[in-house]
């Protein structure tokens, strides 16, 4: 753990529920197509505007029992939880990888995952904003890493002709964005092309490539893919068995490649080598 204080830990968990208050207001507003500044957070029960008592991260959700101050009305427990999450996750950031910037692009990527999880669970719908961010910060990371240690963080293709050697330096971000995205754009082909309808959207295959972005052609988006299909058949199952869904019901795959994307950046180098091993030493 790095060398940081209680107080600092504290800090970084109220900015990040400030921050996931934010993020309550692009979940509702973005799909909608909505001002994201305008108008000010207000009740969307009266109309009345919130002041700084009302917004207090987290801790308005239990002061105020849940309810409006105005009228009373009761506020879904998930404006709490989002505030809550994504201050554990800038804590987690900040814990994992210290003060950096990189610290501060997988919070970024994170806060990004977490709007996909419930935009695409409320909505079926996966925005290319989003998508867009997380591929350009894993081309900035990838970007970085070849600016400091060079060509070696690159994938080289070699090839002997005619008695010379030939060799080609290809950025890890890039050749995992394509191969990424062509295999999901191949899964929802082939699954369409089999069910007589489309069972994968084009924001799976989008986020799928920014994922590729993220983590490369190898093994860490290797060990994503099937961590997302495992998340996906669990939650699945249990809907159906709960009886919230019915088998032919079509389920989202994106909150699931969300929660997959999350466990990948923040514990990837720990759980790849688990997952992987399943397949042999």
């Amino acid at each position: 753990m790095p060398g940081l204080s209680g107080n600092v830990l504290i800090l970084l968990f109220l900015v990040g529920a400030s921050i996931g208050s934010f993020l309550n207001v692009i979940i509702y507003r973005l799909p909608r197509g909505k001002s994201l500044v305008f108008p000010p957070s207000h009740c969307l029960s009266c109309g009345a505007r919130l002041t700084f008592i009302d917004l207090i991260p987290v801790f308005s959700y239990l002061l105020l029992r849940g309810r409006c101050r105005h009228c009373g009305k009761h506020f879904s427990a998930r404006y709490m939880l989002v505030e809550a999450a994504t201050g554990l996750l800038a804590v987690a950031a900040v814990y994992l990888f210290d003060l950096t910037p990189y610290a501060a692009g997988v919070f970024i990527v994170s806060c990004a995952l977490v709007l996909i999880f419930f935009i695409d669970l409320d909505h079926m719908i996966i925005p290319n904003e989003l998508t867009v961010l997380v591929a350009v910060i894993g081309l900035a990371f990838d970007g970085y890493r070849l600016a400091v240690f060079g060509r070696q963080e690159a994938i080289i293709l070699a090839e002997q002709i005619g008695g010379q050697h030939y060799s080609a330096y290809l950025p890890r971000s890039i050749v995992g964005l394509v191969v990424a995205g062509g295999l999901f754009l191949f899964i929802a082909w082939l699954s369409q092309a089999i069910l007589k309808k489309p069972a994968m959207g084009m924001g799976d295959v989008k986020l799928a490539a920014a994922m590729g972005a993220i983590l490369g052609p190898g093994y860490l988006f290797a060990s994503y893919f099937i961590l997302a299909i495992l998340i996906g058949a669990g939650i699945s199952l249990l809907l159906i068995l709960l009886r919230l869904r019915r088998r032919r019901d079509y389920i989202p795959f994106g909150p699931m490649m969300a929660i997959a994307g999350l466990i990948m950046l923040l514990w990837g180098g720990q759980v790849a080598p688990w997952i992987l091993s399943w397949y042999g030493p």
